[in-house]
């Protein structure tokens, strides 16, 4: 089907969005025709939703398509093109037939795009990038003393950034965006941090100065809330309406989502759940308080009582080496811990009533002995067995865990987030093809 089927031979060719535009249109039928910025967001929420369906399905027809969103089979067939030109979506195989002409199968093209993703921890950052599957294309660590230096950080990240995407190299006109995590309250809005007690960071400025700098989208979000992200974009989570991602490790996080939206509280400090004081005058915790949920159970808390018990400072290899040979105190204070962990984790169950908890981050490699006394805590102690109908899932963990789930946070803003006007950052307002890279995106890339 052409862009230009109800056009006069007279008439100039109309640019693909405006095809589009005339297609959304019809589709309000004999309603007034809305000013032009709401025929534009319609467009993008269209284009949006059959990207998503396309990308869920993994391969899907146009007819199946029409039939799931909803929308006509001419506006389908007019955004398709928009997305085969742009190379968003790729024709793959044919169905078979049950009748007539066998379908053909559309896809999400995974190279269509790439996304950088960091993780800032105060020893430095690990950089992935990654394209639309979320799968690893190049990695790195750098590790530069982050604690108390914003500047550093920034100047680090465009380093790393330039540095890694040679390594991938991937065309520059499809580099989507750069995603950061770190631990902290972030104001998302604006890319701010702040607060964060493990950088020792306050009101921090970062997603602006390295836009001016890189000249790529930035977008910054809690840590282990770019986890949650990720789930829902490629992993366990993918369908799943109500869930948590529950992060241990040196910290402990919780990325909370509810009716398929990240919950980030009204000053963006939802789910800084190992924050929570649960023995007034207990252990002092990194953030300076008494008792804190992380300061009983994160792996600092293991190490220093382990060492109590050993008479020496534990350091993590040590503490993971005690628990493969089975030494009796660090299993009894793992053991001690988890359950400690699981009750705090089966009252948030009956508060929220998710249907998937998912439990990842550096302190799964303990295993069995501080996982299983979290999940039977779970199951026994929630309101009404609320517990034993949840799905639970635990995650293999690597290092570039938290990197991923950065880059996934572009990758849903790149493909989720309809605008109006040509300043969008979805991936369909930007062109496919290698010569069309900005000279700012060209000479970034390319040091």
């Amino acid at each position: 089907m052409t862009r230009n089927q109800s056009s006069a031979s007279d008439q100039p060719e109309r640019s693909s969005n405006e095809a589009l535009d005339a297609k959304n249109e019809r589709e309000l039928g004999a309603r007034p025709s809305p000013p032009r910025a709401s025929r534009s967001l319609l467009r993008d929420i269209n284009v949006g939703l059959l990207i998503e369906l396309v990308r869920q399905a993994g391969s899907i027809s146009r007819a199946e398509l029409a039939r799931q969103s909803q929308l006509s089979a001419p506006t389908v067939s007019a955004i398709v093109e928009h997305l085969l030109e742009r190379g968003i979506v790729i024709e793959t195989t044919t169905a078979p037939s049950s009748g007539g002409r066998p379908p053909v199968l559309l896809s999400v093209d995974p190279k269509a795009g790439y996304v950088v993703g960091i993780k800032l921890r105060g020893d430095g950052l690990t950089t992935v990038v990654c394209d639309i599957d979320a799968e690893i294309i190049a990695s790195q660590d750098y590790y530069v003393p982050l604690v108390g230096d914003p500047v550093a950080a920034i100047a680090a990240i465009e380093h790393e950034t330039r540095r890694v995407l040679r390594a991938a190299a991937v065309p520059p006109s499809k580099v989507l965006g750069v995603g950061i995590g770190l631990s902290g309250i972030i104001e998302t809005s604006s890319g701010v941090c702040k607060f964060s007690h493990l950088l020792q960071w306050r009101d921090v400025e970062l997603a602006e100065p390295l836009r001016r700098r890189m000249g790529l989208p930035v977008w910054v979000e809690n840590d282990v809330n770019t986890l949650a992200i990720a789930e829902k974009w490629a992993g366990d989570a993918s369908t799943a309406q109500d869930f948590l991602t529950l992060s241990v490790g040196r910290g402990i996080g919780l990325g909370i989502v509810i009716n398929r939206s990240l919950y980030r509280g009204a000053r963006g400090a939802g789910g800084e759940f190992g924050h929570m004081i649960v023995e007034p005058g207990g252990p002092k915790c990194e953030c300076g308080r008494f008792g804190c949920l992380e300061a009983m159970v994160g792996e600092g808390a293991l190490r220093r009582r382990v060492g109590e018990r050993k008479g020496h400072e534990v350091s993590r290899d040590e503490l993971l080496t005690l628990v493969e040979l089975g030494d009796s105190a660090a299993l009894e204070v793992i053991d001690s811990a988890g359950r400690k962990l699981g009750l705090a984790v089966a009252n948030v169950i009956t508060l929220l009533n998710p249907e998937l908890l998912i439990i990842c981050g550096e302190g799964t490699s303990l295993g069995s002995v501080f996982i299983d006394p979290i999940v039977s805590a779970v199951r026994e102690q929630t309101f009404a067995d609320l517990g034993r109908d949840l799905e639970i899932k635990v995650q293999d963990w690597g290092d570039e865990a938290w990197a991923v789930g950065a880059a996934t946070l572009v990758l849903r803003e790149s493909f989720n987030l309809p605008g109006a006007d040509d300043r969008s950052q979805a991936i369909w307002h930007r062109s496919g093809s290698s010569s069309s890279a900005t000279t700012s995106e060209a000479s970034f890339v390319n040091g």
